[in-house]
């Protein structure tokens, strides 16, 4: 709640704190004489204790501008001729930087496939590929078809099939209707993710069609 009520503060005093901000801050950096910056409390009192200690006219003239010292500021430039040392750092042939800085693009999958697989594994490019052939066609893709393709085990591949699917787009016939029921989702055969499968319309929506028609 406090929280709340602060930022609630915030926001109503905003535009009283922003009225007329640019030309109060012209009018600051204008001025001929701005205050000095705070010190630290150490700082400020070695400073305070060392000036008590000083005479009456070092005071005074402290308080005053020197324009003397300032002209001869001015007349003081400092070069310098020394060459720039340059640090080469020696090159690590175990740490080597990249030599290719072009874009790389993020990987399908989230990490990066490898390139050799051992026998009884698989990449999840081709398990999706897999499972979205024998959704298609299970007789064609059988088990015992994909585990000799891919060399995998075929109990392990039967397992994978019988427990696991790919994503399906059902798209109904109607555009209208927004509830798909449970026999028409059984009625559905799986196909594969990249294919579209349209619905036929239920009987009741046929109905009124055929009313809207009459």
């Amino acid at each position: 709640m406090g929280k709340v009520m602060s930022a609630l503060g915030r926001r109503v005093t905003k535009p009283i704190r922003d009225f007329n901000v640019e030309s109060r801050a012209h009018r600051e950096i204008t001025k001929e004489k701005r205050p000095v910056a705070p010190r630290h409390e150490s700082t400020r009192l070695i400073i305070e204790e060392s000036i008590k200690n000083q005479p009456e006219e070092v005071k005074k003239s402290l308080e005053k501008k020197d324009d003397i010292l300032l002209n001869r500021l001015k007349q003081i430039y400092v070069t310098s001729e020394d060459p720039m040392l340059t640090k080469e750092i020696p090159d690590n042939p175990e740490r080597s930087l990249p030599s290719d800085r072009s874009f790389v693009a993020d990987p399908e999958y989230g990490f990066y496939e490898p390139k050799a697989v051992p026998y009884g594994k698989i990449t999840l490019r081709n398990a999706l590929h897999a499972i979205g052939m024998h959704q298609q066609d299970p007789e064609q893709w059988t088990a015992k078809k994909i585990a000799y393709e891919y060399k995998l085990d075929e109990g392990l591949t039967e397992k994978v099939l019988r427990h696991f699917r790919t994503f399906v787009l059902i798209v109904p016939d109607d555009a209208k209707k927004k509830r798909i029921t449970p026999e028409v989702l059984r009625s559905t055969p799986l196909i594969a993710p990249h294919s579209i499968k349209q619905l036929p319309a239920s009987s009741s929506n046929a109905a009124e069609k055929d009313e809207k028609a009459s």
